[in-house]
């Protein structure tokens, strides 16, 4: 599978192209756009630089991959799957209502799940996606609450102009949010198959510490509910300047005979490392050694895009996600209020 790049604004982009190299991809090809285009350019030699509209008409290029400003990625998205590509995007793959219907639009008739954005803390952690698949196995029992966290170091002398603009990111809950709705739906209700329809409960969003950018959100909480399941979800850029990480993200799901909660990044003043999964249940407090689960996101991506097929998760999973997250801060209310 030959891809190319189009629009490099966010370093996640190169864990993506990192993996789906390893997995046996080849990096044919790239734009110039992006705030990050030199540093991919000089990091894959091999990709040739190319305009939009040069890699589109190329039918040797089957996946494009986008990490540009997100406002910016539904379009690349949109103009890539008119051409007949798949689509590889960083989250959000939206941050409007009118992009996500576009979409939609442009998937009818489509096998497989051409569109895909790659929820990165659930496929690349082990300890969120050990978690998630315990939960879905039944290790503790029917699930009734799950609880995530994103916080996030804010890093402001770091961050481009876009990301202090909420018309370009979407809002905190679109952006950040995209992943603790992603865990949500695929514990409440599985990510694999049609997804039961989730509702808001209760959405807020605010400035509490950015000063200096005061329509910027820098906190937001969300609460789902789904197949008899409630998500309680906050996201901030709150994170202590003293934490050695970017963020104490975590996330507990609660069932009717236990308790698994993932650490991500660090078990804060206790065990060192990273990806902790704890589990509560009837046999006692335990520790599960994630350390030997794959981080196989782009082999299974790769092996869809061969047959057509949804190993990785269904196409109504990703449009359910941001759909979700599109109504959560649609419905926010301003924090405090």
């Amino acid at each position: 599978m030959n891809f190319a790049v189009i629009g490099a604004d966010h370093l996640h982009l190169f864990q993506m192209v990192d993996r789906l190299v390893a997995a046996g991809a080849t990096a044919a090809a790239h734009t110039p756009s992006g705030g990050l285009a030199a540093m991919y350019a000089g990091w894959r030699k091999e990709s040739q630089e190319r305009s939009a509209d040069e890699i589109l008409a190329d039918q040797s290029i089957g996946l494009i991959v986008v990490a540009g400003v997100p406002s910016e990625r539904a379009v690349i998205a949109l103009a890539a799957l008119r051409a007949g590509k798949h689509v590889l995007s960083d989250k959000p793959g939206v941050t409007t209502a009118t992009q996500l219907d576009d979409l939609r639009v442009a998937l009818v008739g489509r096998a497989g799940r051409p569109w895909t954005v790659l929820f990165s803390e659930r496929f690349e952690n082990r300890a969120i996606g050990g978690a998630v698949a315990m939960a879905r196995a039944g290790a503790v029992g029917k699930i009734v609450h799950v609880v995530g966290a994103g916080p996030h170091l804010l890093s402001a002398k770091h961050r481009p102009g876009w990301f202090w603009d909420d018309a370009a990111t979407g809002g905190i809950l679109v952006d950040i949010g995209s992943h603790q709705a992603d865990q949500f739906l695929a514990v409440a209700v599985g990510s694999h198959g049609p997804s039961t329809a989730a509702s808001v409960r209760l959405a807020a969003v605010g400035n509490a510490a950015c000063p200096d950018h005061p329509a910027m959100q820098d906190i937001g909480s969300m609460t789902l509910a789904a197949n008899g399941v409630v998500g309680d979800h906050r996201l901030d850029y709150l994170t202590a300047a003293g934490l050695d990480t970017w963020g104490d993200v975590r996330l507990t799901i609660v069932g009717t005979e236990g308790v698994i909660e993932a650490r991500a990044n660090v078990d804060v003043a206790g065990v060192e490392g990273t990806e902790h999964l704890i589990v509560v249940d009837a046999a006692g407090t335990r520790r599960v050694d994630v350390s030997q689960r794959p981080v196989d996101w782009a082999e299974q991506f790769l092996a869809d895009l061969g047959d057509d097929g949804e190993r990785l998760m269904s196409q109504a999973h990703v449009v359910a996600v941001c759909d979700l997250v599109l109504r959560a801060q649609q419905a926010a209310t301003r924090w405090g209020e």
